[in-house]
């Protein structure tokens, strides 16, 4: 028995399949990291998969190969696990996940109306939904799935199923909820039918069992089958917890693990408790699980998730009864190790995840897979190739304690090189120290805290907090590398009149200046920061206006938390205003222009500027000439965000000494 984590580390046995702990990772695609051509999954998206099993997780779960054709998308991964061609390769993914005694699972899903589609698959059409329906987001007609085409995707689960089992894979896993087409089925929002698969819930029921017979039919109980879906949809008129504990109870003797989630990914602020946010705390979902898990007639195992990675949350969560299994995806990718830390007793290495979906939502604009938080994600098969492999240890020279300094100084470390670190602040942290300030950033706080204690107590690293460096100071040190973290200063534009009155104070000020917020309040720019700010205040009961030139809030931020900050700023602010130039700022409050050009006026006793940072590029350059070898990284080059500081301190920590 695990001393620390008995209940983890207590090995589950389903049918055949014996798993070694209770923790899997929840299925997540690695969208990008691999050439979207080939229906398998190349070198490049095993490693990745890969690092979860090393990791120490009990299963690793390969998500998400669509069961419909809804067209190549030159931005998804398009598995075809049915192709031959590919079974090389799927084969070689489940040997090397079965070297680390885990077990792997693939993922089927059809998205139904969630889907998207090209315009290939739509010219070729119909589209098919549970009901025939018109969706709001792009005007897409779905049509009614007739029972011969309900009959012919049952084969295709199934056929798919066969492969699956033949590739090696311990579980499959049917996806059957957000809002996907086996939960249409189910939902009585979605579900409007009027023949045998509509009305009861037996009836609702009938396609998803279909589906699970066939596939048992197949392959018969050589291959365990996971079901994920929403123990609620948490919407009015959806599907509730209720209808969950009753569905399994139709389909247990079909299935072997009941995975219970939540909401529904399309709609905006429903994805974000699929996904949760930092507005929710962790394991906000597993109260579902809970409700399976207690239903004296339901016997399969019961698997809980929705923002786990703490392994205290995770012990006690299934020393309470409240599952038998928790996974975790954004866990895993920001520390595919966490499992493995656990159990050697060093929680306090798991590098915290942020919540910033960046691993989610990044894909779709830069063509990329990150994370923010680890600086390997999505490029594991090429950082062996891009390290060197020889290097000289060096005396190096950091200038500047937020992210990027820390990060670098950490990775230097760990290379074996001797660092110091300056920091003109009394503390560390740089722009994370707001965190600090706001309780839904308290998993951003939870990684500055980690970033803070691993530099303070590595004895490679000396930290000079209270100074103000110099290149004369720092050419004198005689360091063979130094790296200038400066990071950027708030964007203050000195030619709105009034800016520097004594009303006016910037988002950063506003936390650690201790002057007086007023009960109305102003905030100047509603990008990530300023929205932030508001909703702040706001929930303090400030009365907040948000004022933005352009024509929507929080640009900057990734979709899911975009959709869901917009959503707090409705909830906790007074207003928000789009379109609109601050023109000058006075005493009693702050003037401004819409894009018609008409004049308006804001009563505040508080003005907060969140009008951008300016990257503080002359001062690091001042640093060039301090060393043989010299970097600028972070915000001083470009202002951006954690993840371009974190993936640039590790990249400048690699180099030094080559």
């Amino acid at each position: 028995m695990h001393q620390l984590y008995p209940h983890i580390f207590t090995p589950l046995k389903v049918g055949n399949v014996t798993f070694k702990n209770r923790i899997f990772t929840a299925p997540s695609m690695g969208h990008m990291i691999q050439n979207n051509a080939p229906t398998y999954p190349e070198p490049a998206m095993i490693k990745n998969y890969l690092e979860k099993a090393k990791g120490g997780a009990a299963q690793v779960e390969c998500g998400g190969q669509q069961v419909n054709f809804p067209g190549k998308n030159p931005i998804h991964s398009n598995f075809d696990i049915e192709d031959p061609a590919g079974w090389r390769n799927f084969i070689h993914f489940t040997d090397a996940i079965h070297a680390y005694d885990c077990k792997a699972s693939y993922e089927l899903i059809h998205f139904g109306g969630e889907g998207e589609y090209t315009p290939e698959a739509i010219a070729a059409g119909p589209i098919y939904g549970c009901s025939e329906f018109i969706r709001e987001s792009d005007g897409l007609h779905f049509y009614e799935m007739p029972e011969e085409e309900m009959e012919k995707l049952a084969n295709r689960y199934a056929d798919l199923a066969e492969a699956v089992k033949f590739c090696g894979f311990d579980t499959l896993l049917i996806h059957g909820g957000h809002g996907t087409l086996l939960q249409e089925f189910l939902s009585p929002r979605s579900n409007h039918r009027t023949d045998k698969y509509g009305g009861s819930i037996e009836n609702r029921a009938r396609f998803p069992m279909m589906v699970l017979d066939r596939i048992r039919q197949r392959v018969g109980r050589d291959l365990l089958i996971e079901y994920r879906i929403s123990g609620s949809e948490c919407v009015p008129g959806g599907f509730e917890i209720e209808d969950c504990i009753e569905f399994f109870k139709l389909v247990q003797d079909k299935i072997d693990i009941a995975h219970i989630s939540a909401g529904v990914v399309r709609e905006p602020r429903l994805r974000a408790i699929t996904h949760p946010t930092g507005f929710l705390p962790p394991a906000c979902n597993v109260y579902l699980a809970e409700a399976v898990k207690k239903c004296p007639d339901i016997h399969i195992p019961v698997l809980g998730l929705g923002a786990f990675q703490d392994p205290q949350i995770i012990e006690d969560t299934l020393a309470a009864g409240k599952c038998d299994i928790v996974a975790m995806a954004r866990g895993m990718i920001a520390d595919p190790y966490t499992v493995r830390k656990a159990k050697q007793g060093r929680a306090e290495d798991i590098v915290p995840c942020i919540k910033c979906f960046r691993c989610l939502d990044e894909f779709k604009l830069t063509h990329q897979y990150v994370c923010a938080v680890n600086p390997t994600a999505g490029r594991e098969d090429f950082t062996d190739m891009m390290i060197p492999k020889t290097w000289d240890k060096q005396r190096v020279g950091i200038i500047g304690g937020g992210p990027a300094g820390m990060v670098t100084a950490m990775y230097a470390s760990q290379r074996g090189h001797q660092v110091t670190l300056f920091e003109k602040e009394a503390t560390l942290g740089g722009q994370l120290k707001d965190a600090a300030y706001m309780s839904f950033k308290y998993d951003l706080l939870a990684y500055e805290r980690y970033l803070i204690s691993h530099v303070q107590k590595d004895p490679n690293i000396t930290v000079c907090t209270n100074v103000n460096a110099t290149p004369e100071m720092i050419a004198a040190q005689g360091f063979d590398t130094v790296i200038a973290a400066t990071g950027a200063v708030p964007l203050v534009p000195r030619s709105i009149p009034g800016i520097d009155g004594p009303t006016v104070m910037t988002a950063g000020d506003s936390f650690f200046s201790g002057r007086p917020i007023g009960q109305k309040v102003v905030v100047i720019g509603g990008g990530q920061v300023g929205c932030e700010v508001g909703v702040h205040y706001g929930s303090m009961g400030k009365d907040v206006t948000i004022l933005e030139m352009q024509k929507a809030l929080c640009p900057d931020a990734t979709r899911t938390y975009r959709e869901e900050l917009q959503g707090q700023v409705g909830d906790h602010c007074r207003a928000a205003i789009t379109g609109g130039t601050c023109t000058a700022i006075t005493e009693a409050g702050v003037c401004y222009r819409d894009e018609a050009g008409e004049e308006h006026f804001i009563e505040a006793e508080t003005v907060i500027l969140a009008m951008g940072m300016r990257a503080t590029g002359d001062l690091a350059e001042s640093f060039r000439d301090c060393a043989e070898t010299f970097r600028a990284i972070g915000d001083c080059v470009k202002v951006g965000n954690v993840q371009k500081a974190v993936r640039q301190g590790f990249d400048a920590a690699m180099c030094i000494g080559w």
